[in-house]
């Protein structure tokens, strides 16, 4: 947790910063939109694959099952 948060604050500060000079218009706002939406999805992925097993995103264990069946464990 303490690494998310500083993931976080890290973002904003970059994100913030890069916004800090510019005049807002259009393809500012949609760049950071965008930005922002992949930012969000790359950290979602990080953390769906910390745990393999649970979340949205699953693995299965039933080759790990047959793999140890046809090795007679």
């Amino acid at each position: 947790m303490p690494l998310l948060i500083t993931l976080v604050l890290w973002l904003c500060i970059i994100f913030g910063s890069f916004g800090l000079f510019t005049s807002p218009n259009t393809a500012v706002t949609t760049t950071f939109f965008l930005g922002a939406v992949s930012t969000s999805i790359a950290t979602f992925l990080i953390l769906e694959m910390n745990t393999p097993l649970g979340g949205i995103i699953t693995v299965s264990l039933a080759p790990l099952r047959e793999a140890l069946t046809m090795l007679g464990q």
